[in-house]
């Protein structure tokens, strides 16, 4: 049992997380996974294919860690080669399929064959006893690390550690010596003379791993991230389950009332078809008693014909007479009991007229409806393990005391009067601008793509990732949806239905959230332009149209009001906090992180950036002023991007880096 658990963590270990087969030529990535050559390489290729730019670094197919080339003049066919190869791997491979042997690679060369005893880590190849004593007298290697290859054959993890660098990747002449907690970032001597400069928090490696507790802390905390993870794991593992059992119930509620719905059917059809048949029954025996009368008066007439001729013969006139007096007589009776009977006749046309219940049936798009109840909400599900990265000193967000922003890039739109804007895709952004236009601009180089004409000035933008679609809400008190399609913006459609003047627009789950005066609507995103069902209300809150902003975020409504506070209400309309403070105001813009922090510019004196604590209690500038922009009009963030941030206002946009 303990050999064949053995032998299935050796499979595993030889396996290649890509093919799934044994590898072949192995890499290690500095993330310490292992891939054939072959397998890497397209994974390298395919990754470049589907970058529009040029491809400067790629990740791991396991972890996603980053991988920079060793050689950034290289090209991506010549990544893979460039990769440090796994000897003890394929020591391991080649020991498993009992070829004890590694060859010499100098030797292999030159057409000959030899056992390998080292391995040198510059020259990547193995060598024998007499190449290894060559390769140590010549000058350019003669300071090469040269390992002996029964010290690697001592390793059974199939972890190659010579794949953790330790040369700084800036400057791969120097080694890594430094780690500098300001920027996060591993150095050498020459980083932090050249970028480290006024850093206050730069420590020598030795320094930090200068305590023996280092290696133990770490496994501890690994452990305990490792637990909570587990932990996450089997709460949604059991989510699931749940949710299948509900979809399950679910189903057999649908299928019980269909066979409900088919026995009142066929209840219905039994009592349908009784009608008719008793109805089909009275008109066959009033038809029968017609037919009959009918026949009985053919009948008689035959009878009366005939005896008409003997009398009118061989009988006296006196008989005679009296023969068609009583024939009369008898005639008119029949008649009259024939007329009786066929007065109130008439012809009949008879069809199936659907009751309306069937009508509906047939229209029906479905036989019911489930409803999506949001009984709890998940978004801190993961804290226990957000909590542990964050003692390992791994912060997964900005923390409100260390939130800060850096400039990245500015840009110039000549011309323009932006007032709002939005990113779309990866590579594009949407501004509109005071003069009833809506931009598409490159968000690498600020370069305008196309032009786009509205009936009025655009005062918010909201875009639908799912549905590809924009919206926009105009000073005009119009609210327009356009398709977008690659670089361009599809003829904006006015939304008929809305009746209000409308700010700031929110996508949040399948609907979007519109600031109108005194409350929030929202309407359903695949809403047609001239829908009858309209906007419905959601909260009633103190807001206007004049200076808005508006984000959602864990079931938690964020918004500005007339009174120039931030606002933060739950879906229910119970207000969280309300942020009031004047030295703040005029408040133009918001965004709510996925953190929970707001942060929000002031346009008072040419305008700032603040922070706002996700419980609202705590406030603090982080940015006295812009680089360009003298009048802030809106902030967005870079699509779901929590790192990136844009500010626009006149003819500039700029980029920030939102760091902690």
């Amino acid at each position: 049992m303990a050999l064949s658990k053995q032998k299935e963590v050796q499979l595993d270990l030889f396996s290649c997380p890509i093919c799934s087969e044994t590898v072949k030529q192995p890499k290690i990535l500095p993330c310490l996974h292992s891939f054939c050559k072959q397998c890497i390489h397209e994974h390298i290729l395919n990754m470049g294919r589907n970058k529009t730019n040029k491809l400067t670094q790629f990740s791991c197919p396991v972890c996603k860690s980053v991988v920079k080339p060793k050689n950034v003049k290289a090209t991506i066919d010549e990544w893979s080669a460039s990769l440090q190869n796994n000897l003890i791997l394929s020591i391991m491979i080649a020991r498993n399929k009992e070829d004890k042997q590694q060859d010499c690679g100098a030797c292999k060369r030159h057409q000959q064959q030899s056992m390998a005893k080292f391995w040198c880590k510059e020259c990547d190849e193995t060598f024998c006893d007499k190449c290894n004593t060559m390769h140590s007298w010549v000058k350019l290697s003669s300071t090469h690390l040269v390992v002996a290859l029964e010290e690697l054959e001592s390793n059974t993890s199939g972890i190659d550690l010579h794949a953790v660098s330790e040369q700084c990747n800036t400057h791969p002449q120097n080694n890594i010596e430094l780690f500098c907690f300001n920027h996060e970032q591993l150095c050498c001597i020459q980083c932090v003379s050249l970028n480290h400069r006024s850093c206050e928090h730069v420590k020598s490696i030795e320094e930090i791993t200068g305590s023996d507790d280092v290696c133990d802390t770490l496994r501890d905390k690994l452990e305990s991230i490792k637990y909570a993870a587990i932990k996450l794991l089997k709460e949604k593992e059991q989510q699931k389950s749940n949710f299948k059992a509900m979809t399950d119930i679910t189903e057999e509620e649908a299928t019980q009332c269909l066979e409900m719905v088919k026995s009142s059917l066929d209840r219905l059809f039994e009592t349908f078809t009784k009608q008719l048949h008793l109805f089909r029954d009275d008109e066959n025996t009033s038809s029968n008693i017609r037919i009959r009368l009918l026949e009985q008066l053919i009948a008689s007439l035959d009878h009366w014909m005939s005896v008409d001729r003997v009398v009118r013969e061989l009988g006296t006139r006196k008989q005679y007479f009296i023969h068609v007096d009583t024939l009369k007589k008898q005639l008119k009776a029949s008649v009259r009991q024939i007329d009786k009977a066929i007065r109130n006749d008439h012809l009949l046309d008879l069809k199936f007229v659907k009751n309306e219940i069937l009508e509906h049936l047939e229209t029906a798009e479905n036989i019911g409806r489930f409803d999506k109840i949001e009984k709890n909400d998940l978004a801190g599900q993961a804290d226990d393990v957000f909590k542990c990265c964050k003692v390992l000193g791994v912060k997964l967000y900005p923390e409100y005391e260390d939130v800060r922003v850096e400039l990245i890039e500015t840009f110039h739109i000549n011309g323009s009067d932006l007032c709002c804007g939005v990113c779309i895709g990866n590579d594009h952004i949407v501004l509109g601008t005071n003069s009833e236009q809506l931009q598409i601009v490159d968000k690498k180089t600020g370069t305008v793509v196309t032009n786009t004409e509205l009936s009025g000035d655009p005062r918010r933008l909201c875009y639908d990732k799912e549905q590809n679609l924009i919206f926009v809400s105009c000073t005009s008190s119009q609210l327009y949806k356009a398709e977008i399609a690659r670089d361009t913006i599809k003829e904006p459609k006015l939304l008929t239905f809305n009746n209000d003047d409308v700010g700031a627009l929110c996508k949040y789950r399948e609907d979007i959230y519109v600031v109108v005066d005194n409350a929030i609507k929202k309407f359903s995103s695949t809403a047609s332009p001239d829908s009858s069902e309209g906007m419905t209300s959601v909260v009633s809150v103190n807001t206007d149209c004049s200076v808005n902003g508006m984000n959602i975020y864990r079931r938690k409504i964020v918004v500005t009001t007339k009174n120039n506070e931030i606002k933060c209400l739950t879906l229910q309309g119970d207000e969280v906090y309300c942020f009031d403070d004047e030295e703040s105001k005029p408040i133009e813009s918001i965004i709510v992180l996925s953190s929970g922090l707001t942060l929000f510019v002031n346009r008072a004196n040419e305008g700032s950036l603040h922070v706002l604590s996700e419980d609202g209690s705590r406030h603090r500038r982080i940015l006295d002023k812009f680089d360009n922009i003298k009048k802030p009009r809106d902030i967005f963030l870079d699509n779901d991007d929590d790192e990136t941030l844009f500010v626009v206002g006149g003819e500039y946009m700029e980029m920030y880096r939102i760091k902690s």
